[in-house]
């Protein structure tokens, strides 16, 4: 959601007061919003080029090489392609979050973007500290109320073949005065498959907790629940649509294509 956020806030710049619409302004519109970019191109294609002044755009085409849209995070290729944009131009110029955005839109707002990302560059951002902050937020919301806390110690991910990754993880569990803390350490292994392209839907998950092989009936239970979760529809909640148009992960990348669309706001 953020690299949509980040991409759509350079309307800004894209769509300016004088109605004139410069590759290199947008350009360094967005370095400006990333963390950092070792390589960015940007191509905005106008016809009329005068269409700027009435709040439309061709095209624009964005490539980009090793961008950290979140610190610590590198993308190794990120590449987006949108429609014809069309905002009311007085409302643009004001604007300020998505919602702003959308109640800009004279129509949806939409396109396809591919992303890459290495193996070695995710096991780097899970061990910095930002990201490591965000997993522990995640992993505290999807543990029932009921159930212990426990504070990541170490996650690695292993790409394998055949969209197959295999995980190590390391969990803490707060001890009580005077008890030593409990340690868990997990080895999984887990394919994966996209189910009409708004759904990731975990398969044939195994797991070895301290020793011990995770039972197929608490694995199937474990899998179940994390699948609950992953469907793309949560976006619609914000506005977007995201649809998975192509998912390939090897031992060394994975590579994802996706469609997304922007709705205007209801007034």
């Amino acid at each position: 959601m953020e690299v949509f956020t980040i991409f759509l806030s350079s309307l800004i710049t894209i769509i300016s007061p004088i109605g004139v619409v410069v590759d290199t302004v947008v350009a360094e519109q967005l370095r400006s919003q990333v963390a950092s970019v070792e390589k960015l191109a940007v191509r905005v294609d106008n016809t009329p080029s005068y269409q700027p002044i009435a709040g439309k755009i061709d095209r624009i085409r964005i490539a980009s090489r090793g961008i950290e849209i979140v610190e610590n995070l590198r993308i190794d290729t990120f590449d987006l392609e949108t429609d014809p944009i069309d905002v009311d131009i007085n409302k643009v110029q004001n604007l300020a979050g998505i919602k702003r955005l959308q109640s800009s839109l004279n129509k949806p707002l939409q396109g396809a973007f591919r992303m890459v990302i290495k193996e070695d560059d995710l096991n780097t951002a899970l061990e910095a500290d930002n990201i490591r902050e965000q997993l522990q937020s995640l992993v505290d919301t999807v543990l029932p109320p009921e159930a212990p806390s426990f504070n990541i110690i170490k996650l690695q991910i292993d790409f394998i073949t055949e969209n197959r990754l295999a995980l190590e993880i390391e969990l803490e569990q707060a001890a009580t005065e005077g008890e030593s803390p409990t340690e868990l350490a997990i080895a999984a292994e887990v394919g994966f498959e996209i189910e009409q392209g708004k759904k990731i839907k975990l398969t044939d998950l195994s797991a070895v907790i301290n020793d011990r092989k995770l039972s197929s009936r608490f694995a199937n239970i474990l899998e179940a629940g994390i699948n609950d979760r992953l469907s793309l529809d949560i976006f619609g909640e914000q506005g977007f649509l995201v649809r998975i148009l192509q998912l390939n992960l090897n031992d060394e990348t994975l590579d994802i294509a996706a469609f997304f669309s922007l709705s205007p706001s209801e007034e």
